[in-house]
């Protein structure tokens, strides 16, 4: 009864931004800035929101226009667009919330900084690509706790983006399978950190590896 959704901005049918996806949740909140170069604001913005289904083909779940020239430049707009399917254009299938500014590209410099300083280093460049990390399975992790198990969980990072995956208690040999993105920039190398750790409450988590 949920879905996995997740989020593609298509301009002159060029994919130029993709969301993280968020899974079991039909009223996700994604709170993702992204940064993206127009040249021709009569283009309008093509948004597509899929399911993600773990081994399949993505399920679509509906899309939406945004017309560029409907904007004020420089001015923050608030703009709620509902779903289509051009197959099934009666069909109601929920709507998403986003939060534009269009602004001159000499601007753009100002409107970097007005972003919170931990986004700066990431949305002041244009990401040139994704890395989409499915994190399946661990085997014979060893057995941190006193039950002779662990309570693994599994940490990623890239540059200055981080996953952290679910916990699994109480087993040496846990199934995840959980998917996300994180985005390639051009002057970070393509290094991904990645750490397991055991679970302990009330005091510090154990280094597993």
């Amino acid at each position: 009864g949920t879905s996995d959704p997740y989020v593609k901005f298509k301009l002159g049918g060029k994919e130029v931004f993709r969301s993280k996806t968020i899974h079991k949740n039909l009223n996700p909140v994604w709170e993702e800035k992204a940064c993206i170069l127009i040249d021709n604001p009569r283009e309008p913005l093509y948004i597509k929101v899929f399911d993600y289904d773990f081994g399949l083909q993505d399920d679509f779940i509906g899309s939406a226009f945004l017309d560029l020239t409907s904007l004020e430049l420089n001015r923050q707009t608030d703009v709620t667009l509902s779903l289509k399917d051009p197959h099934y254009p009666d069909h109601d299938l929920g709507s998403i919330l986003l939060s534009v500014l269009l602004a001159p590209r000499e601007e753009q410099r100002e409107v970097t900084q007005s972003l919170r300083l931990s986004d700066l280093h990431r949305k002041s460049q244009l990401w040139r690509g994704i890395v989409s990390v499915t994190l399946i399975e661990g085997r014979e992790l060893k057995a941190m706790d006193a039950n002779g198990l662990s309570d693994p969980y599994v940490k990623f990072r890239l540059g200055h983006q981080k996953y952290k995956s679910k916990i699994v208690p109480k087993t040496l040999n846990p199934q995840w399978r959980e998917q996300f993105d994180f985005h390639l920039y051009e002057e970070r190398g393509g290094i991904i950190d990645i750490t397991v750790w055991d679970r302990d409450a009330g005091k510090k988590d154990d280094f597993i590896g």
